[in-house]
């Protein structure tokens, strides 16, 4: 039996370690290409339109109100403030809503990371890395204006609290899990081209399992276990917990950093493993 040395033994670890540094040095080493990728996609979504960037303000703005006056005004939904935090549906929904759109974006645009960029790769050599990172960074920039006038609307209902400190480790532990999902589809999908049709489905059914329309005490006991294995469920409860409810379920919060971890550790190793792959099978 052959007897390892101990360099032999921490090679591994080492190697993790090295994937983990790159990873979270891409940005900074090729700022230059991140900056430009991250550019182009903020400018690409309304690059024809008169209005440009006005319309990140407008297009959340207007879905909010939307909300607001179909479930608050006119239908006058309630919830249970024992079980929510607050009586009001539209807070409830928007608390937890918001959050998956930034998620449901990410995931949706996945796909057609990589393969979208199949002339770059196939004939310029670089960090393939940037792709997802940049992609993930300019949706929660994006989304992070619903965020900030849903945060005026809470503080005007009076729902301020020290609580709300906790919001953006939530956020980061989410942003984590969706890049490490990103990484997953966008690469799975050189390979599995079905992939691009296939996520429109998943993202539907998975935001009717996941706690948005209502709180999970509304869900009898027996269908619970269903909607506590998804993913995404203990970053919405979250959300709910911090904002509406004033405080933080320890459980949850690893469980969510579990699931976060977890994700994003398997997604670069696979990514390693294939990356070299992309420009021969685009």
């Amino acid at each position: 039996m052959k007897n390892f040395s101990l360099q032999e033994r921490l090679y591994p670890l080492v190697g993790f370690c090295t994937l983990i540094r790159t990873w979270g040095m891409t940005p900074f080493r090729y700022r230059t290409l991140f900056k430009g990728f991250v550019s182009q996609e903020i400018q690409g979504k309304y690059a024809d339109s008169v209005g440009g960037l006005f319309w990140y303000i407008l297009t959340p703005l207007s879905t909010i109100l939307m909300y607001i006056f179909i479930f608050s005004v006119i239908f006058q939904i309630r919830m249970k403030p024992m079980d929510t935090g607050t009586d009001s549906f539209v807070v409830y929904l928007l608390a937890g809503l918001l959050p998956w759109m930034a998620f449901s974006e990410a995931a949706i645009n996945a796909p057609g990371l990589i393969i979208g960029k199949s002339n770059l790769i196939t004939k310029v050599l670089f960090p393939t890395e940037v792709l997802p990172l940049a992609s993930v960074v300019v949706t929660y920039l994006i989304n992070s204006v619903s965020f900030f006038l849903f945060f005026l609307f809470l503080f005007f209902e009076g729902f301020t609290h020290p609580m709300w400190l906790w919001f953006p480790v939530i956020v980061g532990l989410q942003v984590l899990f969706t890049l490490g999902f990103v990484i997953w589809i966008s690469s799975l999908s050189v390979f599995i081209r079905d992939l691009q049709q296939f996520i429109g489905i998943v993202m539907q059914i998975w935001f009717y399992l996941t706690p948005i329309l209502f709180p999970l005490t509304m869900v009898p006991e027996r269908y619970r276990l269903i909607l506590t294995i998804n993913p995404m469920y203990p970053f919405i409860e979250l959300y709910h917990m911090i904002l509406l409810q004033h405080q933080i379920s320890w459980f949850l919060f690893g469980y969510a950093a579990a699931m976060a971890i977890l994700l994003f550790v398997t997604s670069i190793i696979f990514f390693d493993h294939v990356k070299n792959s992309f420009a021969d099978v685009l």
